[in-house]
């Protein structure tokens, strides 16, 4: 199968765009909707009954999360933008039989088809995720008439590496190409002494230090 190359600079809007989507597309977000609206039927359909103050209550938790946190994400997205490096600088994605790959600069990142949990096709863009809330942004606009080619292609390969198992030493790989240690690794780097160095550590001396500090307490 051929590589697909193409760049991403993702603007405002891009990052606007999936985090609305990550925020209100879930029962979280539907909830708060519908409590939103709740209260703005409320409010209209009581309006002469209620006081002046109840009705400034309503108002306010009606645009809560209709009015309120949309303008707030949107300022969040527009600084977030504006300050990573990593957000506001161009991507280039190659998609391969082996997987993703990213590159930004000399830095280069590779994720295999099988670490994809799922792909959300949008109107305006793809949305690769690796985590629950960590995923790719391939918005239509940088894409242009491969659009389409890229959203086959990926397709084709999420579907083909779905119940693919891998082994351990690709699992080692993609830990070391993420930079995350391994247990023994990562019990020193997380500050979490392994037993024998948590006992001189933490002052607790062993069991022959026991025994000798018994013996010349005896002899004293």
């Amino acid at each position: 199968m051929k590589e697909i190359e193409f760049q991403v600079k993702l603007q405002t809007k891009d990052l606007y765009r999936f985090t609305m989507r990550h925020t209100y597309v879930s029962i979280g977000g539907i909830f708060s909707l519908l409590i939103s609206f709740g209260c703005l039927g409320i409010c209209v359909a009581n309006f002469r009954q209620l006081v002046p103050s109840t009705i400034a209550v309503l108002l306010i938790v009606a645009a809560l999360f209709t009015v309120i946190q949309p303008v707030m994400l949107y300022g969040k997205c527009a600084a977030q933008v504006k300050r990573s490096k990593d957000i506001k600088d161009e991507l280039s994605y190659i998609l391969s039989e082996e997987g993703i790959t990213v590159r930004q600069g000399e830095e280069e990142a590779n994720i295999k088809w099988y670490q994809i949990r799922k792909v959300v096709y949008g109107g305006k863009g793809i949305y690769v995720y690796m985590s629950p809330v960590r995923a790719f942004i391939f918005p239509r606009e940088c894409c242009g008439e491969r659009y389409e080619e890229i959203q086959r292609m990926i397709g084709e390969m999420v579907k083909k590496y779905r119940d693919y198992i891998p082994e351990e030493e690709e699992i080692g790989e993609n830990q070391m190409q993420e930079g995350e240690p391994s247990k023994e690794e990562g019990q020193t780097q997380e500050g979490k002494p392994l037993k024998e160095e948590g006992q001189t550590q933490e002052g607790k001396p062993s069991k022959e230090e026991d025994q000798m500090q018994e013996g010349e307490g005896q002899e004293g």
